[in-house]
């Protein structure tokens, strides 16, 4: 291996051969036991084969699976050593010899235990090393390991060739209806190794040579013209002027030009004259660095020292559950999913359970339960895999006192130092950054009077599972009376109390008021200027009614606009919803911290965003949406034909900027749709606006969605400029993208009526 080539993997000659060794002798074959509910063994021999990119097992007689006995290493999150699922499946076995692979967001996960220490640290280093390996082809080489991905799925008879048929299927899988006769053109030009007599078909190589003319860009190809002139290619200078003039970009530099090529060009004359051709411009092109998203906002730029208060959120509601509230599976992976998202807000509903032991479980339901500690435990791990700013555990206490201190104990001793716990209530709320790879508990807290002695002080504690049912709410809210641990009162950083009237702000600096979407929605309506007070004091965390039994979500966009910092969603559902706060959090390099705009900070600038002050940041935002590119068909979908894709965009802020307007659809291609179609949209309060865009296949009856993008207006960069798109779970599409031309212009402050 080239170490020039493969910096990541720079070791010595000895180590590489090792490695490589290793793969080969795990695509031989091992036997291992595939453990199943209840530590129930099922022995398999598993492969790992990484020149086909997948891990699979054999062994099985059952004639019709369900579950799959194959999976790409493109599927795989995650290898865990040892007993790191948090399951307790491994009672009755040697746990250390034990390892698991986790699959994508939907929690699914293979837990495997090897005959000896030796085969599982052989496994593990194996599915990483390849995983690495994987995961650099993608980055360098990702259109040709999907292209090869498709033919290998077209190839039904195996024979590493596809005939004229099979490529029309292949692409009509693909999502294209292309005209045949130009198909047969390309193919043919494509087939320089035909054998006369036999039958015209394409090898892997041909069918990427032959994909790549297929899938010419024309209004790339015009825009490269413009700069290339008549010389056939892009110079440095020309480069510098495309990215001055076209993408509104300052302060390009020669030598950054220079470096673009040579990263983005393949071809090495090209490359060693300061050349760039067609296939490199559209590369750079296609590429993150020219995304619609400003690339600056990928990394934490704003300032992280201002209190707590004056920040979004990103936050989770009842984070245990899988499913639905009432009967759904509670599991630890969706606290790992969440905080490996930059959810910084996790809700623990704890309980007392057998054996002294404090579960989590959704209360007065059936709902599954897990242990505390386990959840603790998987906290500590993931917190700050994805951002070093607070992680909050918001506890809904219902716990006996002896339970709450077994809680107080577990954290203590678990998360040692990085828990945070102020011998006294802070004179002003800490910063994200005086936080920094910290955990705080947020709970019900003793009075600083109250003695070790007074350990039995009555307090009353939230309930969000009661809100189901009015009346059953008063009742159990009656019930909820509670006597609380010192040593957990000990461990509450962040001070949770109640909401008594909008004029009647509780001292102190780092309090939090939960309050229900139906309650805080009705605040906003009738008194949002006093909700503006209280979210400069302390912290707001709203939540889903108890009536969304089915997990749905409530629109967070009111609450963000009413300066609330922890609005909490049920990330198990997608929907518009978790799409929005998806791409609010993109923000500030998916920290899971946006600052609050000064518009909020103040009661005179949040006129402005009240509509009874001109406000002075307005902006007209004009979009041309010019093309997709490889748009899926709809997940789940039973129709066979190609696709019909429309392009909605969506503008969510304050009340007076929400709006939306749509191309037309163009008729049977996902492939390489072209609209060329202009919208436009003036926006009062650009700081607190988001642009969702929405693809959807037209149909008759009901437009059916087939993916989403969200980005902060104020994180939209000027230009021709691409944007991937997420499915409905917010897994991005690997190839998926649309393609627009973006002006942003200031306009003058509005005149109220």
């Amino acid at each position: 291996m080239d170490s020039k080539l493969y910096p990541q993997f720079k070791r010595t000659k000895s180590m590489k051969d090792k490695l490589d060794e290793l793969l080969h002798e795990l695509s031989e074959g091992t036997s291992l036991h595939k453990i199943k509910g209840g530590g129930i063994l099922y022995t398999r021999d598993f492969f790992l084969d990484s020149k086909s990119l997948k891990l699979f097992y054999t062994g099985s007689q059952k004639r019709f699976r369900k579950k799959p006995t194959s999976w790409s290493l493109s599927s795989i999150e995650e290898v865990r050593e040892g007993e790191k699922d948090y399951a307790k499946r491994l009672d009755h076995h040697d746990k250390y010899r034990s390892f698991c692979v986790v699959f994508g967001s939907n929690h699914e996960v293979l837990y495997l235990l090897a005959h000896d220490y030796d085969t599982r640290d052989k496994w593990v280093k194996g599915l990483r090393y390849a995983l690495q390996l994987n995961q650099f082809l993608k980055q360098k080489e990702t259109d040709k390991v999907w292209i090869r991905e498709a033919f290998d799925r077209a190839d039904k008879n195996s024979d590493n060739r596809l005939d004229f048929d099979e490529v029309m299927r292949l692409l009509k899988g693909l999502n294209s209806d292309m005209d045949r006769n130009y198909v047969r053109e390309m193919f043919n030009a494509a087939d320089c190794r035909r054998v006369k007599g036999e039958k015209p078909t394409l090898d892997r190589e041909e069918f990427v040579q032959f994909y790549n003319m297929l899938t010419e860009r024309p209004e790339i190809e015009e825009l490269y013209r413009k700069y290339a002139k008549d010389i056939g290619y892009m110079t440095a200078s020309d480069l510098q002027m495309f990215l001055s003039q076209e993408q509104k970009e300052n302060g390009v530099t020669m030598e950054r030009c220079k470096e673009i090529i040579v990263v983005y060009e393949p071809q090495p004359e090209m490359k060693r004259g300061e050349k760039m051709s067609l296939i490199g411009f559209r590369s750079f092109l296609v590429s993150q660095q020219q995304h619609l998203f400003n690339r600056s906002h990928r990394r934490v730029y704003q300032d992280m020292t201002q209190p707590m208060t004056n920040y979004f959120i990103n936050s989770s509601h009842n984070t245990y559950l899988a499913e639905d509230q009432l009967k759904g599976p509670s599991r630890v992976e969706c606290y790992i999913t969440a905080l490996k998202k930059g959810c910084r807000c996790v809700e623990l509903d704890c309980w007392d359970g057998s054996d002294g032991e404090p579960v989590i479980y959704h209360g007065y339901t059936l709902t599954s339960k897990i242990l505390f500690q386990d959840v603790i435990r998987a906290v500590k791990d993931y917190a700050f895999v994805t951002s070093p700013y607070p992680v909050t555990l918001s506890i809904e206490n219902h716990c006996s006192v002896e339970q709450q201190t077994k809680m107080a104990e577990l954290m203590t001793q678990i998360f040692g130092d990085m828990l945070y716990c102020p011998p006294g209530p802070p004179e002003v709320a800490p910063s994200p950054h005086e936080l920094k790879n910290r955990i705080l508990v947020k709970g019900k807290k003793l009075k600083q009077a109250v003695t070790q002695t007074d350990d039995n002080e009555e307090v009353t504690d939230e309930d969000e599972s009661a809100d189901a049912n009015d009346e059953q709410g008063e009742k159990q809210k009656k019930k909820s009376k509670l006597k609380l641990s010192q040593k957990f009162s000990d461990t509450v950083g962040m001070k949770s109390v109640h909401f008594n009237g909008s004029q009647d702000i509780p001292a102190g600096n780092f309090n939090v008021v939960s309050l229900v979407e139906k309650k805080i929605s009705k605040l906003l309506e009738s008194e949002i200027e006093c909700i503006s007070k209280y979210t400069r004091s302390l912290l707001i965390r709203t939540y889903p009614d108890g009536t969304r039994t089915n997990s749905s979500n409530y629109n967070p966009v009111p609450m963000w606009c009413g300066g609330c910092q922890v609005v909490a969603l049920n990330f198990q559902t997608g929907g518009e919803e978790m799409q929005l706060l998806h791409g609010k959090f993109l923000d500030n390099g998916n920290s899971g911290y946006v600052l609050k705009p000064p518009c909020l900070q103040s009661d005179e600038s949040f006129l402005s965003v009240l509509g009874s002050k001109p406000s002075s940041n307005r902006k007209k935002l004009t979009i041309k949406v010019l093309s997709g590119f490889q748009l899926p068909k709809p997940k789940d979908s039973k129709k066979g034909e190609v696709i019909d894709p429309f392009l909605k965009v969506e503008i969510h802020g304050v009340q007076r900027d929400s709006q939306g307007k749509k191309t037309s659809v163009v008729k049977n291609n996902g492939f390489k749709p072209v609209w060329n179609e202009t919208l436009t949209f003036e926006i009062d309060v650009p700081e607190l606006a988001l642009a969702r865009f929405v693809v959807y296949d037209s149909d008759r009856y009901l437009d059916d969605f087939i993916g989403y993008y969200v980005v902060p207006i104020n994180s939209i960069v000027q230009g021709y400029r691409h944007f991937p798109l997420f499915d409905k779970n917010g897994d991005q599409f690997e190839q998926a993208l649309v393609f627009v031309h973006v002006e942003v212009e200031e306009l003058t402050p509005r005149v109220p009526h």
